[in-house]
């Protein structure tokens, strides 16, 4: 399985070549030269798979290289970061840099990457919002030299690995919903997805052109340019990010509807570079009508306020005993909203325990677990990106200086 960017001016590579990088050279995302067609005995195969073991299978269908240790960049709205860091803290030959939205993420969300003291772990937390922090990463990226010699990879929703794993989510959530695989045609089952960066709409969406039959609905917040996006064709910028409790979502630029678009233009890498310049630069696209028209047939959408956010929670608590994030509520509120007909599973990203203020304003009470309390009482570290400062020059210094320190420290030199 060979890679390509979604503007299709890079060359392909291999799933090694897709991994340890961000964006491709040519600012586009990189994304599987073909989709695999599964046919209905591997699905039912699959559907007998405890849930690890279907990941693995459906990594398989795309992994043909081995993972080497590389550094990572990661810019994160909520969970991703403190995942991230999670999974190399204390190890020996991977640093991570994760840049924060300070302010955008809740106190826990934020103590859970500040409070990790580890020599391999760097946390910058930037005074500006999710689509913001986006930019110096990109800005990185896109310097292919810096990059390669650094041997710089993101952990975010860029990295196709991360929509790969994602993938795995429609395929677990069909096998636990559909009534039956041995009815012809094989029934439907709508997936509700939360959506910010439009990461795991995504990995709905490549599970669809794998055969799976979904019916995907994209259910979003305040901030809803993709919602507007597939009623009404209009992928352009509001005045402003709104701040609402779903703090995770609040994201103006989600970088992963070019992935989408990619996909249903048929990989036209050209016709999508040109959309996403146009888009880069007057920050407002209209869609061609049939392009409009092929995204709404694969994509319902929805948005929900901060006040369908409380009432879901609340409902949900009340008819279930539940405590809802307020991401998984965004989902949730568009459940209520259905009548009742095929099968429908809403994905839950996150941990109510992490939004308190949200739970308190839906009058419900936190249930903090001793691992999370224990976080306000830990030591913190982390680099302020002030408004006004070259963030990227900044993260490119600390980069450089981390490199430098390892350098010393592998000829056994102490510096001082």
């Amino acid at each position: 399985m060979e890679y390509v960017s979604t503007r299709g001016g890079a060359g392909a590579v291999d799933f090694e070549g897709a991994l340890f990088s961000g964006y491709a050279p040519d600012g586009g995302l990189f994304m599987p030269q073909r989709i695999p067609w599964l046919e209905r005995d591997t699905l039912r195969r699959w559907s007998r798979l405890p849930y690890q073991e279907l990941v693995k299978e459906l990594c398989f269908l795309f992994i043909t290289a081995e993972l080497v240790p590389r550094s990572t960049l990661n810019g994160t709205s909520g969970d991703t970061g403190s995942s991230a860091i999670e999974s190399v803290r204390g190890q020996k030959n991977m640093d991570i840099f994760v840049v924060l939205p300070k302010g955008f993420c809740t106190q826990i969300q934020e103590l859970q990457m500040t409070t990790v003291i580890e020599d391999n772990i760097h946390v910058f937390a930037a005074h500006g919002n999710s689509d913001e922090i986006d930019e110096p990463i990109k800005e990185l990226f896109a310097d292919v030299d810096f990059a390669r010699k650094y041997n710089l990879m993101s952990l975010n929703s860029v990295n196709w690995s991360r929509i790969m794993v994602q993938i795995a989510h429609h395929f677990y959530a069909y096998f636990q919903c559909a009534p039956s695989l041995d009815t012809t045609p094989l029934p439907m089952v709508e997936i509700v997805v939360p959506t910010g960066g439009g990461g795991n709409i995504t990995a709905g969406c490549i599970a669809q052109k794998m055969g799976l039959p979904i019916q995907l609905v994209a259910v979003v917040n305040s901030n809803d340019i993709i919602h507007r996006t597939v009623q009404h064709g209009d992928f352009s910028l509001s005045e402003s990010v709104k701040a609402t409790l779903a703090s995770a979502m609040d994201i103006q630029e989600p970088y992963n509807m070019e992935r989408i678009l990619w996909l249903l233009l048929g990989s036209d890498g050209r016709l999508t570079k040109m959309l996403m310049e146009r888009f880069s630069v007057s920050k407002s696209l209209k869609l061609p009508e049939d392009l409009r028209r092929k995204l709404s047939e694969t994509l319902r959408s929805c948005s929900a306020s901060d006040e369908d956010i409380v009432r879901a929670m609340q409902r949900c608590w009340e008819e279930n005993r539940y405590l809802l994030c307020p991401h998984s509520a965004v989902a949730v509120h568009y459940h209520y909203s259905q009548p009742d007909g095929m099968p429908r599973c809403c994905l839950a990203p996150a941990s109510a325990a992490k939004f308190q203020d949200a739970l308190l304003r839906a009058g419900l009470v936190p249930q903090l677990p001793p691992e999370i309390t224990a976080l306000t009482a830990m030591e913190t570290r982390s680099t302020p990106l002030e408004r006004g400062q070259d963030w990227a020059q900044a993260l490119r210094e600390q980069i450089e200086a981390m490199a430098r320190r390892r350098r010393i420290a592998g000829q056994g030199v102490t510096q001082t």
